[in-house]
């Protein structure tokens, strides 16, 4: 059986989704060619519903830049993160600072909410104004002489499930790899409570349950998750003051 051609750019990719499709060989040929035109017509609904704008994994109200152009689509369940994670890509022929302005002004107002901008250079964090998730990135910089906008929307972080989030938290970003065979995951929270208020937060929580806090010292907690006896997560929690709010950056191995 010959190979699947590679998926032309500028069409949706959808992973981890599969399904089974079960043939009963009832020796009626005009099934399997009806299917087949099936298969086709769905396929180009949903290629040209991408290109047009009307297919998206992003909410109805997410905000989309005038006259940028769909470049990549990929969705996962369950993927890198937990839950459902959604990335659409778009070029624009407008510069860095318009579009990101854009973005800033737009995800600031309404049904949105701005946490962060600018931590790194193009990069605005955000959610929803009245809730916690979905939550996500916008990144905006310079590709192939365009203006790449690439957006990536989250309903979890990469943190061990029931890790502790300090009441009222905002998203300050978040990335996942894998090192040496060990998977690490790095959150980052924003929050308007005191310094002290946090730590004692961490401090408390990070150490019930399976939790155990092994060192605290100078806004750093360090901690581990263990199931029996065996240790399967620890990390490492620091607590600063950026601005005007408190910072919390986590870092989890395992």
């Amino acid at each position: 059986m010959a190979a699947s051609p590679p998926v032309p750019p500028g069409q949706p990719s959808v992973r981890r989704r599969s399904s089974t499709l079960v043939w009963v060989l009832a020796g009626c040929a005009t099934v399997l060619v009806l299917a087949a035109v099936g298969v086709g017509y769905g396929a180009y609904s949903l290629v040209h519903g991408f290109l047009s704008g009307s297919r998206t994994c992003l909410p109805s109200d997410f905000p989309r830049y005038p006259g940028a152009v769909p470049v990549s689509w990929t969705f996962d369940l369950n993927g890198t993160y937990p839950g459902n994670t959604c990335q659409m890509v778009f070029q624009s022929s407008d510069d860095v600072e318009t579009v990101t302005a854009f973005y800033e002004g737009k995800l600031n107002s309404g049904a949105w909410q701005v946490i962060t901008s600018g931590k790194p250079a193009g990069q605005i964090n955000f959610q929803p104004a009245r809730e916690t998730r979905p939550f996500g990135t916008v990144n905006v910089a310079v590709a192939n002489a365009r203006t790449e906008i690439t957006i990536e929307l989250f309903t979890s972080t990469c943190l061990p499930l029931g890790f502790p989030v300090y009441p009222g938290s905002g998203f300050g970003g978040q990335s996942s790899q894998v090192s040496g065979g060990v998977r690490v995951c790095d959150v980052v929270f924003e929050s308007n409570g005191g310094v002290a208020a946090v730590t004692s937060f961490y401090q408390r929580n990070l150490n019930s349950g399976n939790w155990q806090v092994t060192s605290s010292a100078g806004g750093e907690i360090q901690f581990r998750l263990r199931n029996g006896k065996r240790t399967v997560a620890h990390g490492t929690l620091n607590i600063a003051v950026t601005g005007e709010r408190t910072e919390v950056t986590i870092e989890v191995f395992g």
